[in-house]
């Protein structure tokens, strides 16, 4: 932990300081010292010179000053935390524990287009809710708008057997939907992951486990 804090800059330091709880401080910590080790891999970067800007819409980003074209994205909730990395395409990434005690189908109800809620029932709600929920979060993350770029204009489809993902419909930012792929991916017992990235081609994507 020790060795975490030194790599993370002092804005990054006095937010990790704020927060209340230990179990959110520890989460923050370990999924900023994740990012930072995991740029290192990919640039002859030091984890602890990274410098990070954020857009207009308080998306993170690297600083204009590191233009090395990489995009990423960054998640964490209960015991889990992730990220995504890709070069000169937006990506997103979303990872959720499945276990909480939230009105789903609340949530669904305002959230969801028809044809997911469809696939919802008092039956199955968990995890399938948290398929749809972690799927529209790393698309909209991806676009870097939050929430306010999610709409019932689009949707997604999820394979019963393999879970293979397909967007339909147009997405917020005006484009086809086929410009979209996305993954599925159930790590353990407790927690749902989606990634999204923008492409014309469907392009490998490479998961790890990986301890900074």
């Amino acid at each position: 932990m020790s060795e975490y804090k030194s790599v993370l800059s002092r804005q990054e330091l006095e937010r990790y300081q704020r927060f209340h709880f230990e179990k959110d401080r520890h989460n923050y910590l370990v999924s900023h010292a994740l990012l930072r080790y995991s740029l290192s891999k990919y640039a002859d970067v030091q984890a602890s010179h990274w410098q990070f800007a954020v857009n207009e819409h308080g998306k993170p980003e690297l600083d204009p000053s590191i233009d090395l074209g990489i995009r990423f994205n960054l998640t964490h909730t209960d015991d889990l935390c992730a990220c995504v990395m890709t070069v000169d395409r937006s990506c997103g990434i979303d990872a959720e524990y499945i276990h909480r005690k939230n009105n789903l189908e609340s949530v669904a109800q305002r959230l969801f287009a028809d044809e997911e809620l469809a696939r919802l029932s008092k039956d199955n709600i968990q995890p399938r809710f948290y398929y749809f929920w972690t799927l529209r979060e790393a698309y909209v993350k991806a676009l870097g708008t939050g929430l306010a770029g999610s709409s019932k204009a689009f949707y997604f489809d999820v394979g019963e057997i393999d879970k293979a993902v397909s967007m339909r419909g147009i997405d917020s930012s005006g484009g086809e939907s086929e410009r979209w792929h996305f993954r599925l991916y159930e790590p353990n017992n407790d927690h749902v992951l989606a990634v999204g990235y923008e492409s014309l081609d469907d392009l490998p994507v490479l998961m790890k486990e990986y301890i900074p």
